[in-house]
Formats: C-alpha cells, sequence, structure tokens
C-alpha cells in the first residue's frame, strides 16, 4: 500500500468523494415511495452493467485481466495462507455478503430519515477502522487518533443539540429513536471491515476486475432477494428511470475511483476524503429535499470531518489537541449566533 499522498490518487479519491455524493442524493430519489428490495436491484443492475462496460473497455486495450499472489496472511492469522483464487474467491464472498446487508441499511436510513441527518453518522467509519486494522493487521492506535474519535462522538450529539433542553442524554436517546442514524452507524462498522478486504483484493487483481466482480456478486444477490420477495420492480424502473440509471452508474464510478486510488495512497487517505463529501450531502439534502435545521446539521457534520481529519492526518497530540479546542470553539460560536428566535427571545 502506498503511504505518500499522490497527486493521482488523491484526485481519483476527491472523485470518488463527488461520484458518491450525487449517487447518495439520486439513491434517496429512487428509495422515497418506493420497495428497499426492487429500488436496490435495480440501482446495482445499472452499476454491474457499468463495471462490465469498464471491464470490456480495460480488455479492448490490451489489459489482460489477472491475478497475483499478494492476498497474504489470511485474515491476518499467522500462517494461514491459502491459494490466489481460493483466498480471492473468499474474500469475495464474505465482502458481497457484508455490502449487500449493509446496503439494505444504508437505503433503509435515506428511506426513512432526513439524509442531511443520518449521513453524517457514516464519519463513525475511520473510528471502527481504527478497531478493525488493529484486529486484522495489529495496528496500534494513538491519542492523536483519540482526539479525532472525540470530535467525531462530539459532533454526532451537537447534532441533536436541541434535545438538551429535555435532558442531558436526550441527544444520545436520539440516535437509537432516530432508527435512519442508529442504521447508518451500523453502515460504518460493516465498511470498516469491507475497506481493508478491498484494498487487498485490489492488489491480487486490477480495480477493473475487483469491481466487475464484487458489482456481479451484487447484483445476484439482489436478484434472489427479489424474486424471494415477489416485489414489483417494473414499478421502480418506470417511475424514476431517470434516477435508478444515474444511481447505479454514479455507484460504480466511484467504487473503481475508490479501488484504483488504493494503488496510489493508503485507504484511510481515500475514505477520509469520501466522507469530507457529507457537507455537500447536507447542502444538496436541503436544497434538493427541502430538509429543515440544517444549520445545526452543517455545523456538526463540520466537527465530525474535522475529527476524521485529525485521524489520519500527520499531526503530534499538542497539535490535535489545538485543532479540536478551535474546533469546539468555532461550534460553540457558532451555535450562539445561529440558535433559534424562541432562545433569543428566552
Amino acid at each position: 500500500m502506498a503511504e505518500s499522498l499522490s497527486p493521482i490518487g488523491l484526485l481519483m479519491a476527491g472523485s470518488t468523494s463527488i461520484s458518491n455524493v450525487v449517487k447518495d442524493i439520486s439513491a434517496k430519489k429512487v428509495v422515497d415511495h418506493h420497495e428497499l428490495f426492487a429500488s436496490a436491484f435495480w440501482i446495482r443492475l445499472f452499476a454491474a452493467l457499468t463495471f462490465l462496460a469498464a471491464l470490456g473497455w480495460r480488455v479492448m486495450s490490451g489489459n489482460t485481466p489477472h491475478f497475483r499472489n499478494d492476498g497474504g496472511q489470511y485474515f491476518g492469522i499467522e500462517g494461514m495462507l491459502l491459494g490466489p483464487m481460493p483466498t480471492y474467491l473468499s474474500y469475495l464472498t464474505i465482502e458481497v455478503l457484508l455490502v449487500a446487508g449493509s446496503t439494505l441499511l444504508y437505503f433503509r436510513a435515506i428511506q426513512i430519515t432526513p439524509i442531511s441527518l443520518c449521513m453524517p453518522y457514516i464519519s463513525f467509519t475511520p473510528v471502527f477502522l481504527i478497531v478493525s486494522s488493529k484486529i486484522v493487521n495489529h495496528e496500534s492506535t494513538t491519542l492523536e487518533k483519540g482526539v479525532g474519535v472525540m470530535l467525531i462522538f462530539i459532533g454526532s450529539i451537537a447534532m441533536h443539540r436541541l434535545l438538551f433542553s429535555n435532558g442531558w442524554l436526550e441527544p444520545i436517546k436520539a440516535i437509537w429513536r432516530e432508527r435512519g442514524c442508529f442504521y447508518m452507524l451500523l453502515v460504518a462498522v460493516v465498511n470498516a471491515i469491507t475497506n481493508p478486504i478491498d484494498a487487498r483484493l485490489v492488489r491480487m487483481t486490477d480495480a477493473f476486475v475487483q469491481s466487475t466482480a464484487f458489482g456481479l456478486g451484487m447484483c445476484v444477490f439482489f436478484s434472489v432477494l427479489l424474486i424471494g420477495s415477489k416485489a414489483d420492480a417494473g414499478k421502480v424502473i418506470r417511475s424514476v428511470p431517470f434516477w435508478v440509471v444515474l444511481a447505479g452508474v454514479l455507484e460504480a464510478v466511484a467504487l473503481i475511483f475508490q479501488l484504483s486510488s488504493h494503488n496510489y495512497i493508503a485507504v484511510v487517505y481515500t475514505i477520509s476524503i469520501k466522507r469530507a463529501g457529507i457537507i455537500l450531502v447536507i447542502l444538496l439534502g436541503w436544497i434538493v429535499f427541502k430538509e429543515k435545521n440544517i444549520s445545526d446539521k452543517l455545523i456538526a457534520a463540520s466537527v465530525m470531518l474535522i475529527g476524521v481529519l485529525i485521524i489520519y492526518l500527520p499531526v503530534t497530540l499538542a497539535q490535535a489537541l489545538m485543532i479540536a479546542a478551535l474546533a469546539i470553539a468555532g461550534m460553540l460560536l457558532a451555535f450562539y449566533f445561529t440558535r433559534p428566535e424562541a432562545e433569543i427571545a428566552a
């Protein structure tokens, strides 16, 4: 894995973030007022078709798909080495099953909860990634990362700051009551497991082969769900064909850029840049879906984003504490100047 901040890798990570933001908005357009399994099937189908087209273009350009014996120790277990193909297929199967489950949680979250409220909770991915990296890759954490985790937690609580008037624990309870936020936390847990698997699979093949294999696996999974549920798939494609195609294509584009970036920069850099798009998602939730209380969400999400950056940027403990202090002070000032009229009158 490359550790330098390659300009190409950063460009790919930035493209991942932008594609992912527009995909999120498109996906919400699809799942709103439509059956979940049918919506997921169509989005994954068009994503798979895009992956196949990209792989076909790659092959026609003279790049022959291949597998490398770069799987390493299986899930970091000492002395457990498998052949290239068994390693690849087992990792791929695990990834497809995990991501399929998280996809359902993700779509359900944006279906029942304002996207500007639930999406910031995906920022917990790097928090859980610290734990998974410790287990899988035996990577140790630092106090600097702990400061970043603290900011992400503070931002998540501040998202519900108006509830403090009902009790100090109410903002924490709100995360559970607002099921979309809780579902997105579960998605973050799954992401923390699958992100390292993604990087390992790409090193065994390349971004195009891996994305196509993953896309086809997801398409098969949701085809089975669709048949089993007997949902009306035709209604979705007839109602919102543009948003279905856009969500599927951008799902594929974002993943291809993300997987390609793993060859140039570390996974954690790609994911942190990808998550920076949360701010844009909140703004688009306000513009496109007319969601309310946007200022509180934007302020809190900005603090969470700073926490993500502290986790991954090369900062000292003193610098991390200074940045955190400035972020919290800025958040309090922003909350003061954007407080509701009722608070001002009181």
